[in-house]
């Protein structure tokens, strides 16, 4: 009897102050601590991705599928380009059915396909978008996307840019 009233009594207190709510700047936060712990730069929120994983998700919750490939084949990828994100890299995590940032970036971080996305150097950009529910239908919790990328003109100019470097002459002692 103790037991169902603690139980009663646990379900029912609000979020302790530890435990925080599913947000953009709460999934941001958690992701590049544990990127810093592992010594690697932070993730930069974009705004392009930013508007391509709210029309990738708002595309979910039109078709009522939740998946990385869409019913009629279309990968997370198709979302990048017409908001004018160029990649050379890129990924996508997806969780459904959260209610705080920690237990999300806990399940994340003991799947190996999420952690490599949040932990992969390659990618310096992400886009998040969330949801209360589902995009199947009315359920508990918060719906996330993230979408991940390296922009393609990085990969482009930075060798470029180095090989301009080393072929530049020396310039002049100062006097």
């Amino acid at each position: 009897m103790l037991r169902k009233l603690l139980l009663v009594l646990a379900m029912t207190l609000p979020l302790s102050a530890q435990h925080s709510d599913i947000t953009i700047n709460s999934v941001l936060s958690g992701m590049n601590r544990v990127r810093k712990e592992k010594g690697l730069v932070p993730l930069r929120e974009d705004s392009r991705l930013e508007a391509a994983a709210n029309d990738r998700m708002k595309d979910m919750e039109d078709l009522g599928y939740w998946a990385h490939v869409s019913p009629d084949g279309r990968e997370p990828f198709v979302w990048y380009r017409p908001h004018g994100y160029d990649f050379s890299s890129a990924g996508e995590n997806l969780a459904s059915g959260f209610e705080t940032a920690e237990v999300l970036m806990d399940s994340w971080m003991e799947s190996p396909g999420h952690r490599e996305n949040i932990m992969n150097p390659l990618y310096a950009d992400c886009g998040i978008a969330i949801i209360e529910g589902s995009t199947t239908g009315p359920a508990a919790g918060k719906s996330v996307v993230v979408l991940f990328g390296r922009p393609l003109v990085a990969y482009v100019e930075e060798p470029r840019i180095r090989r301009q470097a080393s072929k530049a002459p020396a310039s002049a002692p100062r006097q």
